[in-house]
C-alpha cells in the first residue's frame, strides 16, 4: 500500500516552515494550465512524469482532483502561494460545471407519439370459418387447394375486422 504525502505536492519543509518543491510547484501550474486549458483529469494524470510519491509515478484522476481543489496552493494557512487565486477559482468553475448534470434541451427530449393498437375481435362468421379449416385438415381426404383457398379467405375476414386504437 502507498503511503500518504505528509506535505502536500508542490512543498517541502526547510527550516521548519513550508517552502516551495520547485520541480513539483511547477508541476502544480501545469496541471491548473492543462485542466483549465481543457484536459480531463485521466489525461492530466496519464502525462504526469514527476512522481508523486518519493520513487513512485503514481498518479490517477483523484490526484490531480485533489491538487485542483486543494487551497493551499492559493497561499492557505501559510503554505507559499504557487497558482493565482483567479487559476483556482477558474479550475473550480470548471470542475463544477463538468460534474453538474444537465437538463437535455427540449429539441433532445422524446417527443409525445401516438402509438396504434391493432385490436382484433374474432366474430361468429370467423370461428365458423376456423372450424370448417380445421374440419378439412383433420379428413383423410383433403383438398388441398380448398384448403388453402379457405386460409386466404379467412385471413382477409381477420384482416377486415382489425380496429385501430389510438392510445
Amino acid at each position: 500500500m502507498l503511503k500518504n504525502r505528509n506535505i502536500p505536492f508542490g512543498y517541502c519543509m526547510v527550516n521548519g516552515k513550508y517552502a516551495l518543491n520547485a520541480p513539483e510547484a511547477k508541476t502544480v501550474r501545469k496541471i491548473f494550465a492543462d485542466y483549465i486549458g481543457g484536459k480531463s483529469l485521466k489525461i492530466i494524470a496519464a502525462e504526469m512524469t514527476v512522481p508523486y510519491n518519493t520513487g513512485k509515478a503514481v498518479w490517477n484522476k483523484n490526484i490531480v482532483c485533489r491538487v485542483i481543489e486543494n487551497k493551499k496552493y492559493i497561499g492557505e494557512n501559510g503554505f507559499p502561494k504557487i497558482i493565482s487565486d483567479e487559476d483556482f477559482k477558474r479550475a473550480a468553475e470548471i470542475k463544477a460545471e463538468r460534474n453538474t448534470y444537465r437538463k437535455p434541451s427540449p429539441q433532445d427530449e422524446p417527443r409525445q407519439t401516438k402509438i396504434t393498437i391493432a385490436v382484433y375481435e374474432p366474430t361468429v362468421e370467423i370461428q365458423q370459418m376456423t372450424n370448417e379449416i380445421n374440419r378439412l385438415l383433420d379428413s383423410e381426404n383433403t383438398d388441398k387447394n380448398a384448403v388453402e383457398k379457405l386460409i386466404i379467405e379467412l385471413a382477409q375476414l381477420k384482416y377486415s375486422t382489425i380496429k385501430e386504437v389510438i392510445a
